[in-house]
């Protein structure tokens, strides 16, 4: 049962292997001759560009390690079941799930494996190549953030910012520091929130508002809502915000308890964070898959039809997947946890069924 076992695990990772070796490349060639203009209108050096298509590849591997355990395992089964190793592995008294279980365990390992590049290497260098692409190549202003505070120089003022909320174009736990053509400070004004209210008009909610006298000192008055007409748009600090992707784990999850301890609606970050954790368990789910597909059937003839079907899945699930987060998961049509383990939920159920379905 061991040398089977070996077997098994052996002739699955030798096509997992030659599988992701030509996903990640075939990815990068079309990638490349999409973008590699971009880089020569902006005069990006070689050395750069070269880095940016280098640093994408932890990425490519996370979205695309998934297809290559669907098609790993599909081919590994489909080869044998030609071969009629199949059936001589049944015929001696072996059940499916029990050859077959080395890759549903290697699967597994590769899950967790997704989950650690996602944690430690992904957020690294997808801050990079949207540095490269988004100010070297598209030009626009660089960003700057932190986790607790962000600093932003408007025109003539100042601001400090505990954290903007792009989607409610919401500033939280702000100083509004503004400036006269001396560089005096004319105007400061503390506020729990700021939200836009449309042609540059700013609601400055529950705070403190303080402005230098003529003769000297300041006036001090409390508000509990306050409209200026300030230059700045929430377009400017947009840069301000880290994306998700560029936060591991442990970053997302402190940045939601943080948004939730100041009473905001921290949902669609909840969502992203419930996501990191689920879409690696979807390479087990892509074995169960590829387990019921081409076993489905034990003659060669096949093979074909579970390629087919296997790519079908596949797309069907990164479709589910996006769509639940995005529109039901964004919304709040869906509790954040129903949003992201839906699909995972069901797609494990139709592979459950594919793989109780065939003959032991």
């Amino acid at each position: 049962m061991r040398i089977l076992s070996l077997y098994m695990a052996r002739e699955f990772l030798k096509l997992f292997g030659f599988l992701m070796t030509s996903f990640v490349g075939i990815y990068t060639i079309f990638d490349f001759i999409e973008k590699v203009d971009n880089f020569q209108e902006a005069q990006v050096a070689t050395s750069t560009m070269i880095s940016f298509f280098i640093l994408q590849i932890p990425e490519i591997i996370s979205l695309l390690l998934p297809m290559a355990v669907l098609m790993g395992t599909v081919l590994t089964l489909g080869l044998m079941a030609k071969r009629n190793e199949i059936v001589a592995v049944k015929s001696s008294g072996i059940s499916v799930f029990r050859f077959t279980l080395p890759i549903l365990l290697l699967s597994l390992l590769l899950a967790l494996g997704t989950a650690l590049i996602n944690e430690t290497i992904l957020p690294q260098t997808k801050a990079k190549t949207n540095y490269i692409w988004d100010h070297l190549v598209e030009k626009k202003p660089d960003r700057l953030y932190s986790k607790e505070k962000f600093w932003y120089k408007g025109q003539n003022s100042i601001y400090n910012i505990g954290f903007y909320d792009a989607n409610t174009q919401t500033l939280v736990r702000t100083v509004y520091y503004h400036f006269d053509k001396d560089f005096n400070l004319d105007r400061r004004i503390d506020a729990r929130r700021v939200r836009y209210l449309g042609e540059n008009r700013w609601a400055f909610i529950s705070g403190l508002y303080q402005r230098r006298l003529d003769g000297g000192g300041y006036q001090v008055k409390p508000f509990t809502e306050m409209v200026l007409k300030i230059p700045e748009l929430p377009g400017d600090f947009k840069r301000l915000h880290k994306p998700s992707n560029e936060m591991s784990l442990n970053e997302l999850a402190a940045f939601v308890r943080k948004i939730e301890k100041e009473g905001y609606d921290a949902r669609r970050y909840r969502v992203d964070l419930l996501g990191k954790i689920s879409f690696p368990f979807v390479c087990l789910i892509m074995a169960l898959w590829g387990i019921g597909l081409s076993l489905f059937k034990e003659k060669g003839g096949a093979l074909a039809p579970a390629v087919i079907l296997g790519l079908g899945v596949a797309l069907l699930y990164w479709v589910s997947f996006s769509y639940t987060r995005s529109v039901f998961g964004y919304s709040g049509i869906l509790p954040p946890f129903l949003a992201v383990w839906l699909p995972n939920g069901l797609f494990s159920l139709g592979g459950l069924l594919m793989l109780s379905s065939i003959k032991q």
